[in-house]
């Protein structure tokens, strides 16, 4: 989908130079809408055979850039894929809806959902103790509900023991006013 997304917006950007930015437009818009229905017939979740909701982004920043997503609302996948951009977003909605819901009964500690950390999750902690640790959960990686609860968990056990001044285990990396701990083995234990 996304090739033929970027495909097709090029051959329109391609073989209309001579016609004005509205136009070209247009012809953007309507090549949008047919690719919209070929989803909507044809485009199905491989996870659970739910067909995508497709939605069309027109004319961003300033008619240069056009963007589709798709989003499954039984799994929670969500992609994005931008005209101007190389890359296609993917993430799981419910996974970042985890960390939202986690981020309000956080007390001890800060947790953030990011794209494109090192790592599914690292957990911050500080030298100084008056500095709240922060998880950082990689939404590029980090998919279920279940994987963010048992990072947020395993996070609560380390801080605990650091706040006791107890030694804290696991692998990290020393930076100038913390320890970065890496926690992507955790889900394969814990």
């Amino acid at each position: 989908m996304t090739l033929t997304f970027k495909l097709g917006l090029s051959q329109i950007r391609e073989t209309s130079l001579e016609d004005s930015l509205d136009d070209t437009q247009e012809l953007i818009v309507d090549f949008l809408n047919i690719l919209k229905e070929v989803a909507d017939k044809h485009l199905s979740c491989p996870k659970c055979h739910e067909t995508y909701t497709f939605r069309v982004c027109t004319g961003l920043s300033h008619k240069q850039d056009n963007a589709i997503e798709l989003t499954c609302a039984v799994c929670g996948d969500y992609y994005s894929c931008s005209e101007k951009s190389q890359d296609v977003t993917y993430y799981n909605e419910m996974a970042w809806r985890e960390v939202d819901d986690l981020r309000i009964r956080c007390r001890g500690f800060a947790i953030s959902f990011r794209l494109g950390e090192p790592g599914s999750a690292v957990l911050y902690i500080y030298d100084d103790r008056d500095k709240r640790p922060v998880l950082w959960i990689n939404g590029l990686l980090v998919f279920e509900r279940a994987v963010v609860r048992q990072y947020w968990s395993y996070s609560k056990e380390l801080i605990k023991k650091w706040k006791k001044g107890e030694p804290v285990t696991g692998k990290y990396i020393p930076t100038g006013d913390a320890k970065i701990y890496i926690l992507d083995e955790v889900c394969k234990f814990y």
